[in-house]
């Protein structure tokens, strides 16, 4: 679904240009945890790694420092944005007021297009979250995929494209926080019922569930996010639990 007025998201990566090239790579890389927190982003290295110029490189690490993936250090070059969990608190509770906002539009507002839309996205999920089940190569990467797809699905029919855009770029950076600390090997019973009852929740068109089951939904995956976090040492941060008052 697409508007023709603000800003639209390409959930395939931008291939227009070398330079875009190089920030889509870049970027699933560091949201994958293939580019880790904290890492130096060394030139010569990134060059040959994705095979591209010195121009278009600092073009795309100058974008990805504009998204908050990269910072830049003056003379020193680039480094990957650390982790933090007053970050992750940060974007959880930003998650959960936008996102649930985009939800109750979109089923207020939302055409059939889009019940079409989050129908084939779920469909997508389930069928990833077999695929994971059954060990097969990629699985990993397919599932993170079609559940970002799944989720931005929900809000799609919120008629605000700006609004759309602002929860993609949360939900890519609270990704980024997930990945780097949980590691799916299968998907619990929990975690689909979750997403089933998202799914009848937008197709019922039933707002008062919809906004409990979301809010819930984020909650309980930065919960999780945030206890592996600090059984990796990181302890900067109140507890997520009080991230909404």
């Amino acid at each position: 679904m697409r508007y023709d007025w603000g800003p639209n998201i390409d959930l395939d990566g931008e291939t227009n240009t070398l330079a875009a090239r190089a920030f889509s790579q870049i970027r699933s890389d560091i949201i994958s945890g293939a580019l880790s927190p904290g890492r130096k982003l060394l030139a010569e290295r990134l060059k040959k790694q994705y095979d591209i110029g010195s121009s278009p490189l600092r073009e795309a690490l100058t974008r990805l420092t504009a998204s908050g993936l990269v910072t830049a250090e003056g003379q020193k070059g680039f480094r990957v944005v650390d982790v933090s969990l007053r970050e992750l608190s940060d974007i959880t509770k930003l998650r959960v007021q936008l996102e649930v906002r985009g939800f109750l539009d979109s089923i207020a507002q939302g055409d059939v297009e889009w019940e079409i839309e989050v129908s084939g996205n779920y469909r997508r999920l389930i069928h990833a979250i077999n695929e994971l089940a059954n060990g097969n190569a990629g699985s990993s990467d397919t599932w993170e995929d079609v559940h970002r797809r799944f989720h931005l699905s929900l809000i799609q029919g919120c008629g605000s494209p700006w609004l759309i855009s602002f929860c993609h770029r949360l939900y890519e950076h609270f990704e980024r926080y997930r990945r780097a600390f949980v590691e799916y090997s299968q998907i619990s019973k929990e975690i689909l019922e979750e997403h089933e009852a998202l799914y009848d929740a937008a197709l019922n068109r039933d707002p008062e569930r919809a906004e409990k089951l979301l809010r819930e939904h984020i909650l309980f995956a930065a919960r999780l996010t945030e206890a592996d976090a600090r059984e990796h040492g990181i302890r900067d941060a109140d507890q997520i639990q009080s991230v909404t008052g």
